[in-house]
């Protein structure tokens, strides 16, 4: 335990020992009266101020008997509201009322006639490891310094559940006891209750309260929030064209983006407003505007498009959105939020700068700021960066990067957890890293669900008030970002966040003014096995988009700039689309939409094509007769074809490749150049390509007949003439010869 704790732990000594005489002698002193008051009453006396607001909800039917025996569970508590979160352990300011209010939910099918609620406290916590531990395990508390019981008077049902108010003080003996100058207490909030007035009260619910408690201000704990906005793709190649209708639905004013945008709006004009870092999808806010345009939106049903009837919705929420945009700081990130770490392992690239026509739409949203100034802060999917992800999202224009606390290895958590600032070295330079702690996002997460939202906040400012325990003479930094697809209920997120950044140990700041007055804590390097390969969008989905990425390009270069500009200007938005790191957790939709992508671009290449021959053979007429082949196409452009023409490696066949334009919507008969030196057929196949050889429609086989004679065969028949002369007058020699051995009376000749 570090030195700063010693004194606590002594005054926790001596506190203890004095609450114990002054509740010994409270017993001595009353014991006969509590008697007597529990068998009149049922009740122990209370010697807190009181309050009681009672809701009770009864069911139709109650049991007719009751279980002689009560049993340990079936009864839950959760705390509703502890009110102030943070009290002053100041002399001046124990007496001040302290309101705690919960909710018994009694599960069970034993009834209770009366229930009275107390507190009980543990030891205090000083180190973080203790508030953590505390968070899983909370401690004893049974055996410590308590406030008195206060008796509900009122009934707790079978299957029914109550609301209560309790009032304490924080002074010593009487309350709540917040007897150490710097400390998080943990209590528990105790709910007895007795079966009849006769059976006396026993514990039957409990839940953990953690209190931070000082007598003097600490140096507050900083914290910065990064508030997502961001959703989906709900276009793929047409920006008019929506595949569902989805979107309407999230921006109606139940929807969970309108719900988002209600607590930065009610925190942004509160009066003492919270500022945020709002962290949104440009291709959201695009959607948007197309949404809420004159000329509106269609959807896909099926196959059938309908009229999309979410403008409305869509215009409310860019407004609203614009209101707050004026206030709090926004960054983007690149179009569809595309899965950084995948691209890059796959080898893949991505780009931060937006279409000129996308710019000209959001710019209006974002208080007048150019669109692409603000994308230098990066949020990873996962938390966490490759080696080749952090390099893409530096290459990106990216210079701070929010991480979580495993992807940095220096996290020293002896004492205190440092600040949420560090420097992050790369191959490229030196970025900045604001990392996020996985125990308070864990806690911010619980605070945000609307369940347990007491509990969580307290937990919350637990673990932010024990860095200003054990270091109190500092200021510290911590940053706290909500869930990507968070969806939350406006009214108890507003609540909570207020009372986060208006507590006695915290206070809210922007995350731009951190980075300029937070010293950076090194906490190493680059943990690079922090992202794991299975969580990211699928390796099979983006080795398709990287096929489709080079079949746009080959087709983009058989065309004009503006022919290009008209045909594919859809596909870098949808390609990046289809990278969404939205895919991660739905990778069936993310399929589903490279599908649709890559059929669009097969279409079109197949869309320029050979005609094939009525005929089955070609007559080849000479030697160098040209092939004739027909081209059509049926793109509304024009598109430089290339024309091969392959033999197989038979011999005695040759045609060069030839490049020719093919006007839009029309055929064109090709002459290639052709030379045949032998007669003969000949088996090829004729194949369209793009210039960089892109196949374009089906190759089409070609049989060709040569009737003429090449230089190859007229050499082969003249030497084989030749040689049929020489064997003929080889043979009239012999004959000759053999004929003159054979006349009668010619001297045979000499051996």
């Amino acid at each position: 335990m570090p030195a700063a704790i010693a004194p606590i732990r002594a005054a926790a000594a001596v506190s203890c020992l004095v609450c114990l005489v002054l509740l010994l002698a409270a017993l001595n002193v009353a014991g006969s009266g509590m008697a007597s008051a529990t068998a009149t009453t049922g009740a122990p006396a209370a010697a807190t101020t009181m309050q009681t607001a009672i809701q009770t909800t009864i069911p139709s039917t109650i049991p007719a008997t009751i279980p002689a025996t009560i049993p340990a569970t079936g009864v839950s508590v959760t705390l509703l509201s502890f009110s102030p979160q943070t009290p002053s352990a100041a002399l001046a300011d124990v007496a001040k009322p302290i309101t705690v209010r919960a909710s018994i939910n009694n599960n069970s099918n034993v009834s209770y006639s009366d229930v009275a609620v107390g507190m009980e406290r543990g030891h205090p916590l000083g180190t973080e490891s203790a508030v953590l531990d505390a968070l899983t395990n909370p401690p004893e508390t049974n055996d410590l310094a308590s406030s008195n019981d206060a008796d509900q008077h009122q009934p707790l049902p079978a299957h029914a559940t109550i609301t209560v108010t309790y009032i304490t003080t924080a002074e010593s003996g009487s309350g709540l006891c917040l007897c150490f100058a710097a400390a998080v207490l943990p209590y528990a909030l105790v709910v007895s209750g007795q079966t009849d007035p006769t059976s006396g009260f026993a514990e039957i619910g409990r839940t953990q309260v953690l209190v931070p408690s000082f007598q003097s201000p600490p140096q507050p704990v900083n914290v910065a929030w990064i508030w997502p906005l961001i959703e989906r793709p709900h276009r793929i190649m047409d920006e008019r064209v929506f595949s569902d209708d989805g979107l309407a639905a999230l921006v109606a004013p139940q929807g969970r983006l309108s719900r988002a945008l209600e607590v930065a709006r009610g925190l942004a004009f509160a009066k003492k407003s919270v500022p945020m870092t709002l962290l949104v999808d440009p291709e959201l806010l695009d959607s948007l505007t197309i949404m809420a345009s004159p000329a509106g939106y269609q959807y896909r049903s099926g196959k059938t498009l309908l009229k999309g009837t979410g403008g409305a919705d869509a215009a409310r929420w860019l407004a609203g959105f614009n209101s707050v945009a004026t206030r709090d700081q926004v960054a983007l990130t690149a179009l569809a939020d595309p899965d950084v770490n995948a691209l890059a392992r796959a080898g893949l690239t991505y780009s931060t700068s937006l279409d000129q026509a996308v710019q000209t739409r959001i710019k209006p949203y974002l208080g007048g700021r150019d669109p692409n100034g603000l994308t230098s802060l990066a949020v990873p999917s996962g938390g966490a960066y490759t080696s080749k992800g952090l390099a893409a999202a530096l290459t990106a224009g990216a210079t701070t990067l929010v991480l979580n606390d495993g992807a940095l290895s220096g996290q020293n958590k002896a004492d205190v957890t440092p600040d949420a600032v560090s420097p992050l070295p790369s191959a490229t330079g030196t970025a900045t890293a604001v990392v996020t702690d996985s125990t308070l996002q864990r806690l911010t997460g619980q605070l945000l669900s609307g369940r347990s939202t007491a509990t969580a906040l307290q937990n919350l400012l637990s673990m932010l008030a024990i860095r200003a325990v054990v270091e109190p003479d500092r200021a510290h930094f911590a940053v706290l970002s909500a869930d990507r697809y968070l969806d939350v209920d406006p009214t108890s997120a507003i609540a909570a966040l207020q009372a986060l950044a208006t507590s006695a140990v915290t206070r809210t700041i922007a995350l731009n003014d951190a980075l300029t007055t937070v010293t950076p804590v090194d906490r190493g390097p680059l943990q690079t096995g922090a992202e794991s390969a299975a969580n990211e969008v699928s390796a099979t989905q983006l080795q398709a988009l990287a096929t489709i990425a080079g079949q746009v390009a080959s087709l983009r270069d058989a065309l004009s700039s503006d022919a290009a500009a008209g045909l594919l200007g859809g596909f870098a938005g949808a390609i990046q689309r289809a990278e969404s790191s939205a895919w991660r957790s739905s990778r069936a939709n993310g399929a589903a939409v490279t599908n649709e992508i890559g059929t669009a671009i097969t279409t079109r290449l197949n869309s320029v094509s050979l005609v094939k021959p009525a005929e089955g053979t070609y007559g080849l007429s000479s030697a160098n007769s040209p092939v004739l082949v027909t081209v059509q196409n049926k793109l509304n452009v024009d598109v430089k074809v290339r024309v091969v023409i392959s033999a197989g490696g038979a011999i005695g066949f040759q045609a060069p490749p030839l490049t020719e334009i093919v006007p839009a919507n029309g055929r064109k008969t090709i002459p290639v150049p052709a030379h045949t030196e032998r007669l003969g057929q000949f088996r090829v196949t004729a194949t369209l390509t793009t210039p960089d050889n892109q196949v374009l429609g089906t190759p089409v086989a070609l049989q060709l007949r040569a009737t003429a004679l090449g230089g190859i065969t007229k050499f082969i028949t003249i030497a084989a003439a030749a040689l049929l002369v020489l064997l003929l007058l080889r043979r009239v020699v012999r004959r000759v010869r053999h004929a003159r051995r054979a006349q009668p009376g010619r001297p045979v000749p000499a051996p």
